[in-house]
Order: C-alpha cells, then structure tokens, then sequence
C-alpha cells in the first residue's frame, strides 16, 4: 500500500449539504482510512464536487479524475460510497468498469469491496441501494415539506413571485423564525401599473413597449425587454389576486434547454 499512487473522489449535492453532510466530512474520513491503511493520498489527486447532482455523469472534477486515470496518474481511489460517484447505478457501474478495465483499485469506504464474482456481485447490489435511498429521501422530503406547509402553513424554499420578497425560515437560534412573503414596494408599483395598462385595455404587446419606454427592466434584468410570456404569466396569477398555491409546479428536465452548458449541476432545469 505504501508504494500506491492513492486519490479520492468526493461529492456533495447541495440538498446533501443542508444535512450538514459535507466535503470536509468526507474528506476527514478518507484521509484517516489511507492514514491506517498506511497510505500516502496525493495532493494533485483530490478530486471534489461540491454541490453537483449524482444523478448527472458529466461533472468538472469527476470528468478530471477519470481523464488522470487514463494517463495512469494513480492506482488507487478511494471514495466515501459509490452513491458519491453517482446516486444511478448504471452511471456508477460505466466509471466503475473504467477503472478496472484500468486496472485501477476502487476502495469505497463504507460499500462491500472484493475482487471475486460473489464480492462483485454484492458490491453492485449496494450500488442498486445507493440508487433506492436517492429515491426514498427525495419522496421522504416531498411529503414531509407539503406535510408542514399544510398543517403549519410554513414557507418552505421560495423563489418568490414578482412584486414579493421572500424571507426564509431560520431553524434555530435566537432569530428563529419561520419563512415569509414581504412586498417589494418598488416592484409592486409596477404590478399595479401593469395590471391598470391591461384594465384600459392595452395588450401584452403594448405593455412590452410601455415597460420598455418607462425604462422598467424585467425582475432578472438580463435583457431590457420583458418577455410577452412573463407578462401574460402575471396578468393570470391569482396570487395577486389575494389567492396563493404552495406546490403548483415542480421543476423537471429541460427538452429544449435555451443554452447548452458542458456542466449542469442538476438534471432539473425547467
């Protein structure tokens, strides 16, 4: 062990790490397995990804790992669980087969590791766990959310509408506090003027221009026009009617993305 070249592989999704379940942990754990193993871990051969989504291969650091695996940069990699390398089992088993077509040893600390068929064959069902579990905590936080926003009426993970600032919900402490909509003055004035534009009769388009005119950019301020589909989206909101949904919509995977990025963070970009 003490002549390998050793590196680790970390990773952390960012609903992970409201669970306190962060790099720094993983790290801590793999140094002093190495250490006892008496191993000695590269320093060019940490390999993390901080807040990046199991559920997606394409990653900068793990992309990394396995381009210096092909140049035989080191022998060993040792990872906190295979759930780390990716939460699907077919995405951990196509990096998994590359290192040992390599002929590189994966050591997962808290997974059955072997050599032999039956050893194998164990290990993968972990990995098929690993995959159950991302499954069941997604739902398990799901329902639990919706539970508390039905029967306390918490604010839970807001991107708040237009005209409305969002404060969100402190756990513990002396600010404690749970999650609330403030109104956003400066915004709200111009909801109201939007709304009395349309109550005179101007259309979509024509709000566009008067927006525009008035040098009144979008919320994102990313172009100097409104997009036709946000002003229509807010003419039709009943939460500015006085009635507001909690889980109305649910973010999924982009079809046609508008930009197509090397690295995404998470699948879910719609």
């Amino acid at each position: 062990m003490k002549n390998r070249n050793i590196a680790v592989y970390m990773r952390v999704s960012t609903a992970n790490q409201e669970k306190d379940e962060t790099i720094d942990n993983q790290f801590m754990e793999l140094k002093e397995k190495i250490k006892n193993e008496g191993g000695i871990l590269k320093s060019d051969c940490i390999y993390k990804d901080d807040g990046w989504s199991g559920a997606i291969l394409e990653r900068p650091a793990l992309d990394e790992l396995r381009a210096d695996a092909k140049n035989k940069k080191f022998d060993t990699l040792y990872v906190y669980d295979r759930g780390r390398i990716a939460r699907k089992f077919l995405l951990q088993e196509i990096v998994i087969e590359e290192l040992r077509k390599l002929e590189i040893d994966l050591i997962s600390l808290h997974d059955i590791n072997g050599k032999t068929h039956e050893e194998i064959l164990m290990g993968s069902v972990m990995g098929v766990f690993h995959e159950y579990e991302r499954v069941k905590i997604t739902e398990r936080m799901r329902i639990g959310k919706f539970r508390k926003v039905r029967e306390n009426k918490l604010l839970l993970g807001y991107n708040p509408k237009y005209g409305y600032d969002y404060y969100p919900r402190i756990k513990k402490g002396p600010d404690a506090r749970n999650g609330y909509f403030a109104i956003n003055q400066q915004q709200a004035s111009v909801v109201h003027q939007i709304y009395e534009w349309a109550a005179n009769g101007e259309s979509k388009y024509s709000i566009r221009d008067l927006l525009y005119k008035n040098s009144i950019p979008p919320a994102k301020e990313k172009s100097d026009s409104w997009s036709l589909s946000v002003i229509q989206r807010l003419l039709r909101d009943t939460t500015y009617m006085g009635t507001h949904y909690y889980n109305k919509s649910e973010s999924c995977e982009s079809k046609k993305p508008r930009s197509i990025a090397k690295y995404r963070r998470t699948v879910k970009g719609s």
